[in-house]
């Protein structure tokens, strides 16, 4: 099943009621005018074509109507079809896309697709629910809020200094002595203790923030105290917190640390 050729099929059906709309229209302004000057004659000659036009109206509806009741979505996304079609339409966009079974990354959206026996035909892109069954629709969503995303300011300084908050609570908390190495994951969890707020500010938010704070350079990595923090990197996601720039370039870092005199 591909939605763009069900699509392909809509159109005209849609531009036939369009035009028998524009009729209507057209005849009961035309019926009311000649009605206001006194020109009965007129009206009822409108008023004779504006039901003839209604008729047609209703029929050109109801052939609309009955082919859009034959495209099944939920066998469309149960079969996988929305899905391959999804990223297809991502790659189009240049969108990097990650993930398989319904569950997606395009860095850094979230997107679940649900659709089988058991689940409705759904698409929530961040947890919000996107009613929309044209995978084209979806992928331009998607590009419009990297977009957005991407053009907001980003004050690297006020997040380095919250991370570097951070760190000194997580090595506090865990009795790990202040310099030494410790995970993002980790930093994430005492950023952002409360569960009602993870909600507010999720890890994938904090990857966003990380992957732009991380593409400054080292520069940007000074807290306010003037200590310089570096970034641990892995190879993979097991490890790792995955960060994408905006031109692309993939990277996983794992672990933030102070550096003393003399480190590099």
């Amino acid at each position: 099943m591909n939605y763009e050729s069900f699509y392909a099929e809509l159109q005209p059906l849609e531009k036939a009621v369009k035009d028998a709309a524009g009729l209507v229209v057209r005849l009961q302004k035309t019926a009311a005018k000649n009605s206001e000057a006194g020109n009965l004659t007129e009206a009822r000659k409108n008023l004779k074509a504006l039901g003839e036009a209604v008729a047609q109206l209703r029929e050109r509806s109801d052939m609309l109507a009955a082919r859009a009741e034959d495209f099944d979505e939920q066998a469309y996304f149960a079969n996988g079809d929305f899905s391959r079609q999804l990223l297809e339409a991502c790659a189009e966009r240049g969108i990097d896309a990650r993930g398989d079974k319904g569950v997606y990354e395009m860095f850094p959206i979230k997107v679940r697709v649900l659709g089988d026996e058991e689940h409705a035909a759904e698409v929530y892109v961040n947890r919000k629910k996107l009613p929309s069954f044209r995978p084209g629709f979806v992928a331009a969503n998607i590009a419009g809020q990297q977009a957005k995303l991407y053009a907001a300011n980003f004050k690297a300084q006020a997040f380095m200094n919250e991370l570097a908050d951070a760190y000194e609570t997580t090595c506090l908390k865990t009795g790990a002595r202040k310099g030494s190495t410790q995970a993002l994951n980790k930093i994430y969890k005492y950023m952002v203790p409360m569960a009602r707020a993870r909600r507010e500010y999720d890890a994938q938010a904090f990857a966003f923030d990380l992957a732009r704070l991380y593409e400054a350079g080292t520069e940007a990595w000074i807290a306010r105290d003037g200590v310089r923090y570096a970034f641990g990197t892995s190879r993979d996601g097991a490890s790792g917190i995955r960060v994408l720039s905006r031109t692309g370039v993939e990277s996983y870092i794992n672990t933030l640390r102070p550096l003393n005199d003399g480190d590099d």
